[in-house]
């Protein structure tokens, strides 16, 4: 009652002495002031004070309009007016959301319109018409003075209440922390010291600030009384002193805020009232003398300097509060960035879990964090946590059905009374003023919660468990940001838990895929010993076989050797001399053919000894013509020989040279129909060189059935039997013999051929002197 009595005692006082004092200093015969300070300070009280601040502003008023000669009755009728004026402002004010901090241009906007404009028109109407009604004022003069009446009380507020609200409020002191206090709260403590200043800093900022304060009161108050106080003299030239101020109310609006902006208009407001009152300063020159046309000009001065200043503090002040808001909502993107990565860093989900729960703990500055998870039996676990030391720990605890479902009924309900697709977070200030059902509080009570915040994880939509963050020491408050920032971070762990569980499907994956392919391999592996097996097999089979071959044939050549070095009568012999030389040709041929295919089998490319020398071309086509000369008469071959006889020779082994004809001879006879003709050509070129050497280049072709492409490609490969004769006898050694040949001597073989056109082979060789 006492501290009640107290501040009703300061308020009478406040109203009292702003309304004499400035009575004091206007003294300038007028029937209303120019500036009425006492109205802004009604306001501001009740703005500020008890809801029964009204009281005090009354008494104030009634005791002041008393002391200036007015009657019990003429006192009680401007209480109730300057009392009546300042509640419809307030209550004007209140209504329209208005903030006393004066920190956005709405709110500026408002004041002006409903506190300076609007308000003091119900003081004006009752003073006005008290003073008409006692005929203190002639009705004709109505509109005058009501005018100067509002126009005196909405200068008074426009100058007097921003002032005492954002000195006086503590509210305003706070305000800008505000907005930064949630940044710095969110952060690591770690990392908090970044945002405050070592007190070597602070001290020499705070220096700085005073020194800077200083000099602008002492150019604000030196131009202020320089600018009003300028004695009127005739002749003097006109100059629109009375706006140099305005330049240092700008300095403060950008320095020093609100508090600073009202502090120099009321300043400034303050010795142009003043200087008027002592009738000096260069509005009363501006209205040539003239005090009523100086006071319109005073309060015009007033009025639209201090607008100008309250809008440019609060456009600043404005922009100031979205600067802080993109910094904090940038550092916390990127708070929450650094810590979704650590969550998601690992792809192993005890990992994941364990993670989270730190790091929300760490963020949220709780007593404990843990994660719940639901078996498919219908009980949970808590799998993971991170504690305070000074508090219980409840990690592999697990709870029974009925804990379970009482839980998800909580969250269903709380799913009910949030929007589609919205995160059913349930979050409690105080434990003790929420009703819950036994088994949930009495794990509260175990526990010493006293502040909780849950939030269900949900993987593949599904719900996988439930995050969950207690605050055990006391009550607590969750900020809205505390719970945007742990349903993000919820939303971050519902993608780390399925990247996790799909981690763990894929290693499962492959480990089956290594089994499988171990399997196979093991398969591979055995079929590659049956392979060798076999291959072992053929390669005793081929040896075998070409023994076998090889004596008979070389017992043969023996005999038919011996017979001729005898030097036997020929005619005497059944067989005459020519044959025995072509059946002794034969047998070396049939032994080369064996040991062709012994080294052809050993080794794809084998070393081919060759015995050079110089030997012309149609010698070898003749011989290999007349081995021929049966089969070719037998299958109606016509041979046509078109090798010049000057060609020069060649370096060659006639023995592997000749082989290489007859393979190529018998190869055109087997795979083509009787009645053939086969062309034989010869012609020199040079290598596509810068070299002079030339070139020896030899075609055989028929005119027979031809070969697709793939079919020429693959012509002269090992075990290769050529076209579709499946019936024909040989293992398609001959045409790879040609090439092992042809490549020992330095040259190139190949063939050319379209299906029903016939074939062409060819091949190179060296002449004997490289030139020609």
């Amino acid at each position: 009652m006492s501290t009640y009595l107290l501040k009703l005692v300061v308020i009478t006082l406040a109203c009292f002495l702003s309304g004499k004092l400035t009575v004091s200093v206007m003294n300038l015969n007028l029937e209303a002031s120019p500036i009425w300070f006492p109205a802004g300070v009604a306001l501001a009280i009740l703005l500020l004070g008890h809801k029964h601040a009204w009281v005090g502003v009354s008494v104030g008023s009634f005791l002041f309009a008393l002391s200036t000669g007015a009657t019990w009755l003429a006192a009680a009728v401007a209480a109730i007016g300057t009392t009546s004026s300042a509640i419809v402002g307030r209550a004007l004010l209140q209504r329209a959301g208005w903030s006393p901090a004066l920190d956005s241009l709405r709110d500026t906007l408002r004041f002006l319109a409903l506190a300076v404009v609007l308000s003091p028109m119900l003081n004006a109407t009752i003073s006005t018409l008290k003073a008409c009604a006692t005929g203190l004022l002639p009705w004709r003069e109505f509109g005058l003075h009501w005018l100067l009446i509002e126009l005196g009380d909405g200068i008074g507020i426009l100058v007097t209440t921003p002032l005492l609200l954002l000195w006086f409020s503590h509210s305003s002191f706070s305000h800008l922390l505000l907005w930064a206090r949630p940044l710095i709260a969110l952060r690591p403590q770690s990392q908090r010291n970044q945002w405050q200043q070592s007190p070597a800093q602070q001290s020499q900022t705070l220096r700085w600030r005073i020194l800077e304060a200083l000099l602008w009161v002492a150019l604000l108050l030196t131009l202020s009384g320089f600018v009003f106080f300028a004695p009127m003299q005739p002749g003097v030239a006109r100059y629109p002193l009375e706006y140099l101020p305005i330049a240092l109310m700008v300095w403060a609006a950008l320095r020093f805020g609100q508090r600073g902006t009202v502090l120099s208009g009321f300043i400034v407001s303050c010795f142009a009232f003043w200087g008027l009152a002592q009738s000096k300063g260069p509005l009363l020159m501006d209205a040539n003398g003239n005090m009523e046309q100086a006071i319109f000009l005073l309060q015009a001065f007033v009025g639209v300097t201090m607008g100008i200043a309250l809008m440019l503090t609060a456009t600043i002040a404005e922009r100031q509060q979205a600067e802080i808001q993109l910094r904090f909502a940038a550092e916390r993107e990127r708070l929450l960035a650094q810590t979704a990565q650590r969550i998601r860093r690992s792809l192993d989900l005890e990992e994941i879990l364990n993670t989270t729960v730190a790091e929300v703990r760490q963020l949220l500055h709780a007593d404990r964090v843990f994660i719940t998870r639901l078996g498919m039996s219908g009980h949970s676990l808590a799998v993971a946590e991170s504690v305070d030391p000074h508090w219980p720990s409840v990690r592999g605890w697990m709870s029974d059905q009925r804990v379970a479902q009482e839980v998800e009924l909580l969250f269903k309900q709380e799913s009910s009374d949030r929007p589609c697709g919205v995160k059913p977070i349930r979050a409690i200030d105080d434990i003790g003023q929420v009703e819950h059902p036994p088994l949930v509080a009495e794990y509260h009570r175990y526990c010493q919660v006293k502040a909780s915040i849950g939030i269900p994880i949900m993987v593949c939509d599904k719900m996988f468990g439930i995050l969950l963050v207690n605050q055990c020491s006391e009550p607590r408050h969750w900020q809205p940001l505390e719970i945007n920032l742990l349903e993000q971070l919820a939303t971050q762990v519902e993608l780390a838990l399925q990247q996790g569980q799909l981690y763990q499907h894929l290693q499962t994956l492959a480990a089956s895929l290594e089994g499988q392919v171990q399997e196979r391999t093991a398969e591979l592996q055995q079929r590659m010993q049956e392979l060798q097996s076999l291959n072992q097999v053929k390669d005793l089979l081929l040896h075998a076989v070409a023994h076998d071959l090889r004596t008979p044939v070389q017992g043969m050549s023996m005999v038919l050797k011996s017979l001729r070095s005898k030097n036997l009568d020929c005619s005497a012999v059944a067989v005459p001399c020519v044959k025995v030389d072509r059946m002794i040709q034969s047998c070396d041929h049939q032994l080369n053919l064996l040991h062709a295919l012994l080294e052809g089998h050993a080794d794809d490319t084998p070393t081919i000894v060759l015995q050079c020398q110089p030997l012309q071309l149609h010698q070898v086509v003749d011989s290999a013509r007349a081995n021929l000369g049966s089969l070719l008469t037998e299958n109606q071959i016509t041979l046509n020989d078109q090798i010049p006889s000057a060609l020069p020779c060649i370096h060659a082994d006639s023995q592997q040279l000749r082989q290489v004809f007859e393979s190529l001879l018998l190869n055109a006879v087997k795979h083509n129909a009787p009645g053939l003709t086969l062309t034989v050509k010869a012609t020199i070129e040079r290598l596509p060189s810068l070299s002079p050497t030339r070139m020896l280049h030899c075609t055989i072709a028929d005119n027979g059935k031809g070969m697709s492409q793939d079919q020429c490609d693959r012509l002269f490969q090992l075990y290769i039997r050529g076209i579709d004769n499946q019936h024909l006898t040989g293992i398609g050694l001959g045409l790879h013999r040609c090439k092992q040949i042809i490549t020992a001597h330095g040259g190139q073989v190949g063939v050319t051929s379209h299906p029903g056109k016939g074939s062409q082979f060819w091949f190179t060789l060296p002449l004997a002197d490289g030139k020609a």
